[in-house]
């Protein structure tokens, strides 16, 4: 008797245990790529429909980060691991959300297509920085929307004001310390990011706006590489005079 509980207790933390790690991996987005607008979407990708994530009205969450985790979920939901992006719209005077639409594919040599993606930006972003640079660089990008366009605000990385974010601008700020930092502005409310600065690296801060009680409120995001650095190429240096990188 004793010996038939303790294979039934066996079975049962088994059991429980294959069912949670097979839940963990059925919600697992981590694997699914995502293909710009001017992607070309690999031969032997079946279609498997098309998704959308839109701002329904006071929805919150509907950073470009959140987007592309809304995107990725209703992908794994469709049983994709493959997403081209049709369409991306980012905040403007009608929304304060990224809206996305996309068509979503399966594709079984996922692995060969993340490889290549990545070793392009890596191979980008390593020409920004010299090899054996003891600093880093921080590329910092507001884009251009009618959201809050009047509002401006000094970015300070710890205790020192780097650049002065407005509606369209960009900046290279040179770091030159080391570890945890600390990056933040504020107007009539404060937003912060903590940054671990190695160097020879390169971070990609996006700036914006979101809405507040009366001015507006800044936003500060670290972005990864590809959009980070796609989205700053886009935006035209209107500056008269190119300045010198700013130190900290």
């Amino acid at each position: 008797m004793k010996s038939l509980i303790r294979f039934l207790s066996l079975l049962y933390v088994t059991l429980h245990l294959f069912i949670n790690t097979q839940a963990q991996q059925d919600s697992d987005t981590s694997n699914i790529l995502i293909l710009k607008m001017e992607d070309v979407v690999p031969s032997g990708a079946q279609l498997l429909g098309n998704i959308k994530v839109t701002d329904k009205g006071f929805k919150i969450k509907c950073s470009y980060d959140q987007t592309i985790a809304a995107a990725k979920e209703k992908a794994r939901k469709k049983g994709a691991n493959l997403i081209k992006i049709t369409e991306l719209k980012t905040p403007d005077m009608w929304s304060t959300c990224y809206r996305l639409w996309a068509d979503v594919y399966k594709l079984d040599d996922l692995a060969s297509v993340n490889v290549s993606s990545q070793h392009r930006i890596d191979s980008i972003v390593s020409t920004l920085i010299p090899e054996n640079a003891d600093y880093a660089l921080l590329y910092v990008y507001r884009p251009s929307s009618s959201m809050g366009v009047v509002v401006q605000y000094n970015l300070h990385v710890e205790d020192s004001v780097v650049c002065r974010i407005k509606s369209g601008s960009k900046f290279i700020v040179k770091l030159t310390n080391k570890g945890n930092t600390k990056l933040w502005a504020r107007t009539e409310g404060r937003d912060e990011v903590q940054l671990n600065i190695q160097p020879g690296k390169v971070y990609f801060l996006k700036c914006g706006v979101n809405m507040g009680a009366f001015v507006g409120r800044p936003s500060l995001a670290l972005v990864g590489a590809s959009p980070g650095l796609e989205e700053f190429n886009k935006i035209k240096d209107t500056r008269k005079t190119q300045s010198e990188d700013t130190v900290y």
